[in-house]
């Protein structure tokens, strides 16, 4: 037996003190396809109407949607692989509520904002495609009133989502520059628990 049994796996497996390859990939692939498609979605949405926005919308829907299917295999394979146990030495109580609470908030938004987006576009009553290959069926009939009142909450819902996020990354940089336990490391591609 290991000396470290916290970092060192049996026949190869991740430890309970380190996430699996698989958390790792998903973490990484979706928190960079968010971050690109709230940026593409800033930059989408300062355009003015043309031809060439309503394809930028249909890549964003698309893109979107996606997106919440990625996250729905994410919480899928959570539920599978829980997480290791959360690192609590110098944390306050109510800072591990708020990391839990975070976590809640990020799959919560992951999922609701490209459902939120998906009924205003279809309240539009213009058609969608999934990247020009497939139709992507409508949820609802033609509403100007749910579509301005979805693509508001949708807006509303990426703010909140955003400052999720930032939460999310300062908790995870306090972690590591002024508490130095492994939180942050035991999610990088290549991070190992040891300081």
């Amino acid at each position: 037996m290991s000396a470290e049994p916290q970092t060192i796996a049996r026949a190869g497996k991740p430890s309970p003190e380190t996430y699996d390859p698989v958390a790792k990939a998903l973490h990484w692939l979706m928190a960079l396809a968010i971050l690109s498609l709230i940026g593409f979605g800033l930059y989408m949405t300062s355009q003015p109407p043309s031809l060439r926005t309503y394809r930028l919308f249909d890549f964003h829907k698309a893109a979107g949607l996606s997106l919440m299917v990625l996250a729905i295999l994410r919480l899928g394979w959570r539920i599978y692989r829980p997480a290791p146990p959360v690192l609590t030495q110098g944390t306050r109580p109510w800072e591990i509520w708020m990391a839990h609470g975070t976590h809640i908030a990020l799959y919560t938004l992951m999922i609701a904002i490209p459902i939120v987006g998906w009924i205003g576009a279809s309240a539009s009553g213009l058609p969608m495609s999934f990247f020009g290959v497939s139709p992507i069926p409508a949820l609802i009939g033609p509403s100007e009133q749910v579509q301005d009142a979805a693509l508001a909450l949708h807006g509303w819902l990426n703010k909140l989502f955003m400052a999720a996020i930032a939460l999310h990354v300062a908790g995870a940089l306090k972690r590591h520059f002024v508490l130095r336990d492994a939180t942050l490391r035991r999610m990088l591609p290549f991070g190992s628990t040891k300081p």
